[in-house]
């Protein structure tokens, strides 16, 4: 493949919605019977142009400047405030949001095209208002009418901007230890004064919106001990009678990474907060704010992987280096086997993610407005499975993608002024925020597998099952046989995988990160065989080297757990 010949992500996410028929799902949706794919695709196509005339300028920028601190105030890098300020008279902010409230109403679908290409542009940047839906979501959902009607609004029109703030000191992913707490006003319902620390947040203080609004874990009086004792409060930089709260930022980080986004250090000093949800519930909203995150950390490993691959297919296709065997003197890099190697393993990487992703966010959309409650819960059941799926294994790739790109360049992918360093910098993030990608794993087998004793993860498997099957016919390809076989291998030992974990989850969680890999592979095993039923370009060739190449990465992973299934002593 030429660079000439190279599909956008604008393209491929077309292809997604329409050939693999997302937006017909969509239209079953009552919400969004007139939102048909030509009105996505145009979604797409003017977050493209924005992404790529405003966005992508700045990435750069904000890699070598960074953000500076001073007595609390953060700047932000140039052009990220204007940016934001187009981003917002846009209305990109209010896309998925509810119409009663000043939204659009468009599917967590469009969300997410619109959150993988500005990603892809700049990640840094994108951190800024990333979170802003999940916060939408959370007081949306948890917040009393009273909260609704008045912080709302502004987030809605992103002319506010939202945190989330869990981390502490020595309180990372056991939010058990959290010690922020959070003392009743006398006299005043649901309101209290939160006192802590917070760290490692995104967008904590920055020079793009005139108020931000912090969604606080903290601890109230004689809450019980441990996660179950967390509540969840409001917190905003400025009150709604405009003075600025008690809540300040002590510093910022200094990252190999995103240097554009300000990752901040928060004081909250007797701040003034408003309980979102029931006291002592405060993971149950959180998680609403952050299975959202989750799939948008997805969706920027999916834009990211997309950048990286593009500049080493330019680069590839432009830098003639020694001889092909049989091939003219000046034939470009892109055709040496070993290069051809690394363009095509990322290609088919981004865009067997991208199947994914949607079909996430798809389960997403169907979990809030299918027709029957029973589809609902069906939905909501496929979604949670895909999630930690979506999170871990995407943002993976991004990072073993951007590799795959510097490496391609050689030498001058060393050097900073080609550009490709700082992505793979970038991607190297995702994969530890909202979660590493190890807890998850966890939360994958723990909690979506062992739970439902595989109930879940059957149904999406025999989904999986009637792509390949219809498959198997087309002449061009093979292979899915052997998915097949891998799949009915897996099959067989999901029961086996349910009671080792019930015997001792020690043992399981020793190769979580292995079963997390089979279940990404079969997942993929089915999606690909539904693109190559669709006969599009470059699709059945993609398919064709996924089971070549990467389906037996899924069975060695799946013999692992088989190991540890016979002997799991190993792990104690």
């Amino acid at each position: 493949m030429r660079y000439s010949e190279l599909q956008s992500a604008a393209d491929d996410i077309a292809f997604v919605l329409d050939t693999l028929g997302v937006g017909d799902a969509l239209t079953r949706l009552a919400p969004f019977r007139e939102f048909d794919t030509a009105t996505l695709v145009q979604v797409v196509d003017e977050a493209a142009r924005f992404s790529r005339e405003v966005l992508a300028p700045l990435n750069a920028v904000g890699d070598r400047e960074g953000c500076t601190w001073r007595d609390g105030e953060v700047v932000t890098p140039a052009g990220f405030a204007d940016a934001y300020r187009q981003y917002r008279d846009a209305g990109w902010p209010s896309l998925p949001c509810d119409p009663s409230l000043g939204g659009q109403g468009l599917p967590v679908v469009a969300q997410v095209a619109v959150q993988e290409l500005i990603a892809g542009a700049n990640l840094a940047w994108t951190m800024y208002p990333g979170i802003l839906h999940g916060a939408y979501e959370c007081v949306h959902r948890f917040g009393s009418d009273a909260l609704r009607e008045a912080w709302l609004g502004p987030l809605v029109s992103g002319e506010w901007l939202a945190t989330m703030a869990l981390t502490e000191p020595g309180a990372g992913s056991d939010l058990g230890q959290i010690r922020t707490r959070a003392e009743w006003v006398a006299g005043q319902d649901e309101t209290v004064l939160v006192t802590g620390e917070k760290i490692f947040i995104s967008g904590g203080e920055q020079d793009l919106t005139p108020n931000i609004v912090h969604l606080v874990l903290a601890r109230t009086p004689q809450a019980p001990a441990g996660s179950g004792g967390l509540s969840l409060f409001l917190v905003p930089k400025v009150l709604a009678n405009g003075e600025r709260n008690a809540v300040r930022c002590t510093g910022i980080e200094h990252k190999m990474g995103i240097r554009g986004s300000a990752t901040c250090s928060m004081a909250f000093e007797g701040a003034t907060g408003y309980l979102v949800g029931k006291p002592h519930r405060g993971l149950e909203a959180m998680f609403a704010m952050m299975n959202s995150a989750r799939l948008h950390v997805g969706a920027s490993g999916v834009g990211l992987a997309q950048s990286a691959y593009e500049m080493a297919m330019r680069h590839a296709s432009e830098r003639v280096q020694s001889r092909v065997p049989g091939a003219p003197a000046d034939t470009p890099i892109a055709q040496h086997p070993a290069v051809w190697r690394l363009l095509e393993g990322q290609r088919v990487a981004v865009e067997g993610a991208r199947l994914l992703l949607y079909r996430a966010a798809l389960a997403i959309d169907e979990a809030h407005h299918a027709s029957t409650a029973q589809a609902r819960a069906q939905a909501d059941a496929l979604a949670a499975l895909l999630t930690p799926v979506v999170k871990a294994m995407l943002t993976a790739q991004a990072f073993e993608g951007a590799s795959g790109a510097l490496q391609v360049f050689g030498g001058y992918g060393y050097v900073e002024e080609t550009g490709i360093s700082q992505y793979l910098r970038d991607a190297r993030i995702p994969m530890i925020y909202e979660g590493t990608n190890e807890i998850q794993a966890v939360d994958l087998l723990m909690r979506k597998i062992v739970r439902d004793e595989g109930a879940t993860l059957r149904q999406w498997v025999s989904w999986a099952r009637e792509q390949m099957h219809a498959a198997r016919g087309i002449e061009a390809l093979g292979g899915f046989d052997a998915a097949l076989a891998a799949l009915d291998e897996w099959t067989a030992l999901v029961p086996q995988v349910v009671a080792l974990a019930q015997a001792s989850p020690r043992a399981a969680l020793c190769v979580a990160g292995e079963a997390m890999r089979v279940v990404y592979g079969l997942s993929m095993a089915g999606l690909w065989a539904q693109a190559a039923l669709t006969d599009a370009p470059g699709k059945r060739r993609a398919a064709r080297y996924w089971l070549k190449f990467e389906l037996p990465e899924a069975r060695r992973a799946m013999a692992i757990v088989a190991a540890q299934i016979l002997d799991p002593e190993t792990a104690e």
